[in-house]
């Protein structure tokens, strides 16, 4: 069996402009897609997947005829996924501060659509503004994905049930678990959030993500990985907690930012649908 290696950030892009012109050929109008995971994090290692999430328009004709804005996901047969949100879903998940939606606002690992560079262009150089839409949800939200990882480290999901009989828990639960923990220390200590997305932990997560300890000497024990999800996952809780404001402090500008760009987007696509322009 060939021994697998790290892909290289070249190799990552040329993955991603796969799952891009995968869509387009099945029809996707996509505008914007970028890697969400872990090369994002500094934490790639032999057996990581180039998961995307992308961003896609409707037609005109969709639009006026109320069809179901589309929100799906695709695995490819490498096992790579694809989560795909119409423009309007995706813009949702922004407001409601889900982190690993945010993601996509901080990876340099992404692909625009030309036509739309300009307004994807302004959403990216305000980015923060985006980010800091609701920070108690925010804080909300890391807690909450932190409580999901807990519940997920033994549960056998297909994909990874060999790995769950073999060695009692999933390490890649774990090592989220840890990343979230010091994502959330980092962004209350108010370091900038691209730093946060940063792990500095890259040997030790690598290491826990393969269930081996911290060291890599060998695999770690069931009740230690449970003990130690646990523990980081009340620490997440205790920094949310600790640095929530009592109440909600919402940044409509962050707010108006999405909306602005949106109409203005839909509007160019709009405009080309009713005057019969094809790019393809």
């Amino acid at each position: 069996m060939k021994k697998k290696k790290i892909l290289s950030k070249i190799e990552v892009m040329n993955r991603i402009k796969e799952h891009y012109n995968y869509l387009k050929k099945n029809g996707y109008n996509v505008v914007f897609i970028a890697h969400q995971g872990s090369f994002n994090y500094g934490l790639e290692y032999e057996d990581s997947d180039v998961d995307t999430k992308a961003i896609v328009l409707p037609s005109f004709e969709d639009f006026v005829k109320g069809k179901t804005p589309i929100s799906t996901t695709v695995e490819l047969k490498n096992g790579d996924q694809i989560d795909i949100k119409d423009i309007r879903l995706m813009f949702d998940c922004f407001k409601k501060m889900n982190i690993s939606y945010i993601e996509l606002l901080y990876t340099k690992l992404r692909i625009i659509d030309m036509r739309y560079m300009e307004e994807f262009q302004e959403l990216l150089d305000n980015r923060d503004k985006v980010a800091n839409i609701n920070r108690n949800q925010f804080l909300r939200c890391i807690s909450g994905m932190s409580k999901e990882k807990v519940k997920a480290l033994c549960h056998p999901y297909p994909k990874i049930k060999k790995k769950i009989d073999k060695y009692g828990f999933d390490g890649k639960q774990l090592s989220h678990c840890i990343r979230l923990c010091e994502f959330i220390n980092k962004f209350v200590s108010g370091e900038p959030l691209e730093k946060c997305y940063q792990s500095d932990l890259k040997e030790e997560l690598i290491n826990i993500k393969k269930n081996l300890t911290l060291d890599g000497k060998k695999y770690m024990d069931l009740d230690i990985a449970k003990k130690m999800c646990e523990q980081y996952d009340s620490l997440t809780y205790a920094i949310k907690e600790k640095n929530k404001t009592e109440e909600d402090i919402i940044n409509k500008e962050g707010i108006d930012l999405l909306d602005n760009l949106k109409y203005d987007i839909l509007k160019k696509k709009f405009i080309d649908d009713i005057r019969g322009d094809n790019y393809e």
